[in-house]
């Protein structure tokens, strides 16, 4: 492992309640000199997409570590546990439910995965219900001590892991058919396009673009930042991760259009 000794954390637990702090106990028993990197734990409730999604990312602007991530809503069921080595020797813990998937994509390709079973590296009794503390806390913390992963549990088939793709926006004649990938806390709604896609139907130096989402037609600028607009009117602009996002200077989009994560929006010349 290049850097063990560092564990990032994204989970859905939010910070209400005791799991995440609980989690962190769990692994600085075994390991106190771990450093841990707290992502997010407001993921969506149950919402593996959108771990994926801020996992993804997320990771070109973190250490080389072990991430783990926790977003289970099948937990106790017959999903397996998992610990994913990639070709640029990054380490994945969490559920074999896809939410690990595209970040291990981007972090050189899935090289092993093994099941995490063994039984001395996790907790006693198991919950049926708070695994991240019992089962993935506990082997994140052993790998990030120096444990190789095929000590927790058996390999497994790369091909038989559980998949997710994130969706890509997809061009019909001059439009391009988007998602929102997500919603952040300004109300801000990521799309799944950028500059490169826009470019494809010949619209990367447009001014304006006509978006139609959730019954709304939007004649929106394409700024280089909110305040390209007056407050309270709608702008696209280019995020921090190259995504497109519509946001309203000082305002809140998703609420006004009543638009969340999954809402569909197709993307085009202005016609005004």
């Amino acid at each position: 492992m290049k850097n063990p000794g560092i564990v990032t954390f994204l989970s859905d637990y939010g910070l209400e309640d005791e799991f995440v702090g609980v989690c962190h106990g769990v692994m600085l028993r075994i390991a106190p000199h771990l450093k841990i990197i707290d992502i997010d734990h407001n993921i969506l409730r149950q919402d593996i997409r959108h771990g994926a999604i801020v996992l993804q990312q997320s990771l070109p602007f973190l250490p080389d570590s072990v991430h783990l991530a926790v977003v289970d809503p099948t937990v106790g069921s017959g999903r397996k546990a998992i610990a994913i080595e990639t070709g640029w020797g990054e380490h994945f813990v969490g559920p074999d439910n896809g939410v690990l998937i595209p970040a291990a994509e981007s972090s050189g390709g899935i090289k092993r995965v093994h099941e995490i079973s063994d039984e001395s590296f996790l907790l006693r009794p198991i919950s049926r219900t708070f695994q991240g503390r019992d089962v993935f806390a506990p082997a994140t913390a052993h790998l990030a001590a120096g444990v190789d992963p095929s000590d927790l549990g058996a390999e497994l088939k790369i091909d038989e892991l559980v998949p997710l793709e994130i969706p890509a926006a997809w061009i019909h004649d001059d439009h391009l058919h988007a998602e929102a990938l997500q919603v952040d806390r300004f109300g801000n709604l990521q799309l799944n396009l950028g500059r490169q896609q826009l470019a494809q139907v010949g619209l990367e130096d447009a001014a304006r673009l006509e978006v139609r989402i959730e019954g709304h037609r939007l004649n929106i600028g394409l700024g280089a930042s909110y305040s390209h607009v007056e407050q309270g009117e709608f702008v696209l602009v280019e995020d921090s991760y190259r995504y497109l996002s519509l946001s309203v200077n000082k305002g809140d989009a998703a609420a006004q259009l009543r638009a969340r994560a999954g809402s569909t929006a197709i993307v085009g010349p202005s016609s005004g």
